[in-house]
C-alpha cells in the first residue's frame, strides 16, 4: 500500500476484558479498513498485543485482518510477559493501556497518529474530515457516543454504522457524559468534565474575596455532612485553589472552541507524529490508566499545541462493554472499590488538578512540560506480525 497517511493505535489481548473482546475488535478492525477504501485513506492499523495470555491464540491468529486493501495495512506488535512482569502491579493489571499504546505510537509510519481503542467505530463524517487535511501542531478531539452492543451479526459497515446511528446510549462530551436523550434535548450537565468545582477551592475564594460563611450558599456538588466538617478542612495553597476555580469556571461557561475536551479522550486523541514525539508519548507511569489520557491533553495544551474539538456531527461510536467493566456512569463506584482494595495506584481528581497547576506554573515560566525521557521502549525489539 502506499505509505499511511494515518496510523491508528489500539492495545488489547486475547483475555475477554470487556466481555466479547474480539468480537468488539474485529467490528473495529473491519470497519477501519472498509472505510478506509470507500474514502480512499491511506491507514496502518498498529494493534500492540501487551502480555498475551500463553494459552490463548494471538491477536494476529484471532482476528481476521484484511489483506487485500491497497488503503489498509495492519501490524501486530507482541510485546511478552517478561517486559510486563517488570512494572509495579504487573501482577494485578495485566494490561498497561498508555504504556502499550506508546509502543505503538512510538513505531508509527504516519505522517498521522491517532490513540484509540479496540470498541470504536468512525463515522463516514469524521472519516471524511480527516481525509480532508490535518495540521501539525493541533490536537483533534470528538464526542463519543456509546451504542449498544447487540449488533447483528453478518451486517455490512454501512448497515453497522445505521446500527449506530439507532442505539445511542449516552453522549461523551466536552461537556460531559450524559444520556443521548438528553443530549438530543440540548440538556447537558451542570458541571465541567476537567475540575469540578470543589470545595476547598469554593470555600477559599469566597472567605478570601467576600468573607462569606457558606451558612445559607447552595451549589451543586454534594456538600459535606455539616458546615463544620467544610470549616475543618485545609484550605491548602490558596493560589492553587483560586486557580482551579477559575479554570472550572472555564470549562463550564466557555465556549466549546476554548475548553478542553477531555471526556473519553482516551477513544480519539489524533495529532501529527512529531507532535507526538516532542511529547514523548503518554506518561509512563505504573499506575492503573485513570486520567492519564486527561493528563496528556493538559500536557499538550500548555506546550503550545492547539485544540480542535469538532463537534457532534463529527463522532465516534463505542461498543458498550460487558456489565461491570470498564468505566461507565453507573459503574464508577464498583470500578475504583476494586482498585482501593487491591491498593493499585492511580490518580484521582484532586490529582489531576495538582497536575494542571504544575503545568500551567512551567508554561508560565516558558518551559516545556515533559514526563517521560526515553519512552515506547524504544530500546525494546519486539515480535512483529
Amino acid at each position: 500500500m502506499k505509505k499511511p497517511y494515518l496510523s491508528v493505535i489500539a492495545t488489547s489481548r486475547n483475555d475477554n476484558h470487556g466481555g466479547n473482546a474480539l468480537w468488539r475488535t474485529q467490528h473495529f478492525v473491519s470497519g477501519l479498513a472498509a472505510q478506509a477504501l470507500a474514502f480512499e485513506v491511506p491507514i496502518e492499523l498498529i494493534l500492540v498485543d501487551w502480555n498475551p495470555p500463553p494459552e490463548k491464540p494471538s491477536l494476529k491468529n484471532a482476528l481476521t485482518l484484511p489483506t487485500d486493501n491497497p488503503y489498509f495495512h495492519s501490524r501486530v506488535i507482541q510485546v511478552p510477559h517478561a517486559y510486563h512482569q517488570q512494572f509495579q502491579f504487573s501482577d494485578q493489571l495485566p494490561l498497561f493501556q498508555y504504556l502499550a499504546k506508546n509502543v505503538g505510537i512510538y513505531r508509527a509510519q504516519g505522517e498521522y497518529v491517532l490513540a484509540t481503542n479496540i470498541d470504536i467505530l468512525f463515522s463516514n463524517a469524521l472519516m471524511k474530515f480527516l481525509k480532508a487535511g490535518l495540521k501539525p501542531g493541533h490536537v483533534y478531539r470528538v464526542d463519543r457516543f456509546d451504542i449498544e452492543a447487540d449488533i447483528p451479526d453478518g451486517l455490512p459497515f454501512p448497515k453497522v454504522l445505521e446500527y449506530a446511528e439507532n442505539h445511542i446510549i449516552r453522549v461523551n462530551s466536552s461537556r460531559g457524559t450524559i444520556p443521548y436523550s438528553k443530549f438530543k434535548a440540548g440538556i447537558f450537565p451542570q458541571k465541567a468534565n476537567f475540575i469540578h468545582f470543589n470545595t476547598a477551592a469554593l470555600y477559599t475564594a469566597l472567605r478570601m474575596l467576600v468573607g462569606y460563611t457558606l451558612k445559607n450558599f447552595n451549589y451543586y456538588i454534594t456538600l459535606p455532612k455539616s458546615l463544620k466538617d467544610l470549616q475543618k478542612r485545609p484550605l491548602g495553597n490558596p493560589k492553587k485553589n483560586l486557580f482551579n476555580l477559575a479554570f472550572g469556571l472555564k470549562q463550564q461557561f466557555w465556549p466549546l472552541s476554548k475548553i478542553l475536551h477531555t471526556c473519553a479522550c482516551g477513544d480519539f486523541t489524533l495529532m501529527s507524529k512529531q507532535d507526538w514525539h516532542d511529547l514523548k508519548g503518554y506518561p509512563e507511569w505504573e499506575i492503573f490508566s485513570w486520567h492519564i489520557d486527561s493528563v496528556l491533553i493538559y500536557q499538550a495544551y500548555h506546550n503550545g499545541l492547539k485544540m480542535v474539538s469538532l463537534n457532534s456531527s463529527y463522532p465516534i461510536f463505542h461498543i458498550e462493554h460487558g456489565k461491570g467493566s470498564g468505566w461507565t456512569p453507573e459503574g464508577a463506584n464498583a470500578l475504583f472499590n476494586r482498585l482501593d482494595e487491591g491498593k493499585i495506584t492511580y490518580l484521582d481528581d484532586k490529582d489531576l488538578e495538582e497536575i494542571f497547576f504544575q503545568q500551567a506554573q512551567n508554561k508560565k515560566q516558558g518551559l516545556q512540560t515533559i514526563y517521560n525521557q526515553t519512552w515506547g521502549a524504544a530500546d525494546q525489539h519486539f515480535a512483529e506480525d
